[in-house]
């Protein structure tokens, strides 16, 4: 039988599958949505019609994963938190017994403000990659199927392209053919729902319902083909506490006019663990003619453990018999590897309780579409769902390129390289922006590198490459590496710090994966007004995806003094908030420093510590970072930030106090460090190799200022070693009250300054032989800097001295 007929007996199939269930369940079809930040999905299967002691809900409702982005990969992949982790993980206990009473179990899956979404898919091979992961999903837990919901999405962030009119249709497309025989619904909501059409193909030919989402209302989605017969016009939130909740008299009216209109779904949201036979009988006898009864007993619910999948998944190396399968690892965690041919049912485990980030396969079939998973084992009893890697080739003899890398972000040029393949005559690019839908082309390079030209400044590209051996077998290509070309360099005039409005501006440095369990934001923060109104929140750095992801440092809250700071982790589905004891004034630097060591969050101003908590466990904070704001413009700093970063450690208060303005970029896991300095263009450099580049939001050239924390402006090439300096301090470190001498052996050396860690000016000498001394006696122990300067005031040489 020829494909396409298989595809089409599939599509028969599940029409007659769902239209018998349809026949054997209730009319209207009963659907209901369960929170599982909170609340138990096997509640759902409690209440049952008085009379026939048929279940009220025939379909239940995951609520909710998400669309995350990853943005190393310029890939969409699905995103469990830990309470929807903690229900596939376990669907013996929360999934086959409603699933055993007849209830279909569905995974609804929404947008994360990552820029990821089903409305924004570039090309066929990236809808077709999700598809294949919702479909690896749905079949590797058991579920019935996937309801998708277009919120939330944050179009535009990470470099993502806006909705557009192809995706939604070719998501749903390569969806029903990766798993033909399960349910697709359609939440009524978003871009989605104005591009239903694509090539004379309509979404409402893959979807099997679809609802209205606004709850306490009653308008029908409009999903060509659908009839009122897959369609619920009525919307109800179940009655609790919630003001937005659907009231009583409402959910009669919404009953009434749905048995009136023939619809053939009724959707119910947010079914809690109370006992809500009462409430949900008041719709039931007017649709079913029968009383709700609770006939079985409510479930309570706690919270799950977080732990994420890593990221970066790439399969490498490609023999034809081998594959190098690749991700980002961590190194606190151990990892489950499976692969499968593309068309097996059977997953093949590589290896358990695994450390590292890549694993070779062998034996694999040459020119064989293979997939592969990855499962992050937080503890021992702790897992993450799996994360589906997108599908490769095997390919042929002549190997896929390897060891992709990106580097000299120049703004419109990037250099690029990857590992020489032995046989390779020469090799064949191609390259785009990741939003674009077609690539440009570059045939016969000769050597592993290559330098692309004429990128736009700041933006998002993805890059792939094939060897070519013989002069007639090529590979496959490599799967596709994302870099963002940069900003085009700028010569810094000297120390600036940069100031925003409190209104419109702010800083966008991209996706950043802060989950774990050591943090540290650290900076120069200078305030002229705090927020007058409520929620008086002023932000300074973080990310913040809702309460189960976020790690944020600000000013102010609620309930909290708007010159007081907040340091805010998310453990679980809740936030845990510090607050500092001491409020900070205006128009004065102070350095602010958060950290989290995995038992105690911290807070210190000025290098002394103000308040502490204890805290335990993993933090999840996966999202764009900003700095200047979080949430809503409505919460963005009026004021200067200088010389921030962001560790993936805890610093020790001696090394808060002792390099609060200067720190090497390699220093160990220091993931982003924007000193500020450029002092015109659109971004903030990230010191780091780590290309966190901080895109200014609103801003202009008018926002660099002079108004600085530190004056002592050092690069890491200043903090030269002492030993390999003609030009050094001795001793070092020096006792407090003795002489710090300087060697002068530089005939163009004028003027020794030294400063303090704030960059303020503690003495300076001018040279007059070569022997110089500063006397330490009225010196506080710490850190100092100092520079040798020429009689053109330019720095010669610079350096660190330390007085005990």
């Amino acid at each position: 039988m020829k494909k396409k007929s298989i595809f089409t007996a599939l599509i028969a199939l599940a029409t007659q599958v769902t239209s018998m269930l349809h026949a054997q369940q209730l009319n209207p079809l009963g659907v209901c949505y369960v929170e599982v930040n909170n609340n138990n999905m096997l509640n759902v299967g409690s209440y049952t019609l008085q009379n026939t002691n048929r279940q009220l809900f025939d379909v239940a409702i995951i609520f909710a994963a998400n669309i995350n982005y990853d943005v190393s990969k310029s890939r969409a992949y699905i995103s469990n938190n830990n309470n929807v982790t903690k229900v596939l993980n376990d669907v013996n206990t929360y999934v086959r017994p409603l699933q055993q009473k007849g209830i279909k179990v569905l995974l609804d899956i929404l947008g994360n403000h990552q820029g990821a979404g089903i409305s924004n898919f570039p090309n066929r091979e990236a809808a077709r990659d999700f598809a294949q992961q919702l479909a690896h999903t749905v079949y590797t837990y058991g579920l019935d199927g996937i309801d998708l919901d277009d919120e939330y999405a944050g179009y535009g962030n990470n470099g993502t392209g806006q909705p557009n009119s192809s995706s939604f249709v070719m998501l749903l497309q390569e969806l029903k053919a990766a798993m033909p025989d399960k349910l697709i619904t359609f939440y009524y909501l978003g871009p989605a729902t104005s591009r239903q059409s694509y090539n004379g193909d309509a979404a409402g030919n893959y979807i099997n319902y679809s609802w209205n989402p606004y709850y306490g209302t009653y308008s029908a989605p409009i999903v060509p083909p659908l009839n009122n017969t897959k369609l619920s016009a009525a919307a109800t939130w179940i009655q609790n506490t919630n003001p937005q909740s659907t009231s009583a008299a409402t959910l009669s009216t919404l009953a009434t006019n749905t048995i009136n209109d023939s619809y053939g779904v009724f959707m119910w949201y947010d079914l809690n663990g109370t006992n809500n036979a009462s409430y949900l009988s008041t719709g039931s006898n007017i649709l079913y003619n029968e009383n709700t009864l609770l006939s079985g007993p409510l479930y309570s619910w706690t919270q799950g453990d977080a732990c994420n999948p890593p990221l970066g998944l790439e399969a490498t190396n490609t023999t034809g018999t081998s594959a190098k399968l690749n991700w980002t690892g961590n190194a606190s965690q151990t990892y489950n590897i499976d692969y499968k041919p593309a068309n097996s049912n059977t997953w093949t485990n590589v290896a358990s309780d695994y450390s590292g980030n890549n694993i070779m396969v062998n034996n694999l079939t040459l020119n064989t579409d293979y997939d592969w998973r990855i499962q992050s084992n937080c503890s021992a009893t702790i897992k993450s769902t799996y994360l589906f890697a997108p599908r490769f080739n095997s390919g042929s003899t002549c190997g896929t390129p390897s060891g992709m890398k990106s580097e000299s972000f120049l703004g419109t040029t990037t250099k690029i390289s990857w590992d020489a393949v032995g046989s390779a005559s020469s090799y064949n690019l191609q390259y785009k922006t990741a939003a674009a839908t077609t690539w440009t082309d570059v045939q016969n390079i000769s050597t592993n590198s290559y330098t692309l030209p004429g990128l736009m400044e700041n933006t998002n590209y993805v890059w792939k490459v094939q060897a070519v051996c013989g002069g007639t077998t090529i590979s496959t290509y490599s799967a596709e590496t994302a870099f963002n070309s940069g900003f085009a360099p700028v010569q810094s005039p000297g120390a600036r710090s940069l100031s925003f409005n409190g209104s419109t501006q702010y800083l966008n440095a991209g996706q950043f994966n802060l989950s774990g369990n050591a943090l540290t934001f650290e900076g120069w923060v200078k305030v002229n007004a705090f927020k007058p109104n409520f929620p008086y929140i002023s932000s300074v750095i973080g990310i913040e995806v809702g309460d189960s992801n976020s790690a944020i440092l600000r000013f102010g809250d609620g309930n909290l003094a708007n010159n007081k700071l907040q340091f805010i982790l998310s453990f679980g589905s809740a936030q845990v908030k510090l607050n500092s004891v001491t409020g900070l004034t205006t128009n004065t630097w102070n350095h602010i420093a958060a950290t989290y060591d995995g038992s105690t969050m911290k807070i210190y101003i000025n290098g002394v510590l103000d308040a502490s908590v204890a805290a335990s466990g993993n933090f999840t904070a996966n999202g764009i970072l900003y700095l200047a704001r979080n949430y809503e413009n409505a919460r963005t700093l009026n004021g200067f930030l200088d010389e921030f970063r962001v560790w993936k450690r805890a610093l020790a208060p001696a090394e808060i106090l002792a390099n609060n303005c200067n720190v090497p970029a390699n220093s160990s896991n220091l993931e982003a460090n924007w000193k500020m300095n450029e002092g015109s263009g659109n971004g903030a450099l990230d010191a780091t190799a780590n290309t966190h580049f901080a895109t200014l939001i609103g801003m202009s050239n008018t926002n660099w200022r002079t108004d600085v924390a530190c004056t002592a402006v050092l690069s890491t090439k200043d903090i030269i070693s002492e030993k390999n300096n003609i030009n050094y301090a001795y001793p070092n470190p020096v006792k407090k009250g003795n002489d710090i001498h300087f060697t002068i052996e530089d005939k163009s050396a004028s003027e020794i300054t030294l400063y303090d860690m704030a960059g303020k000016l503690i003495a300076s000498k001018k040279v007059d032989r070569n022997d110089m001394v500063i006397s330490s006696q009225n010196l506080s122990a710490g850190t100092y800097i100092y520079k040798i300067n020429s009689k053109d005031n330019q720095v010669k040489y610079s350096g660190k001295v330390i007085i005990e």
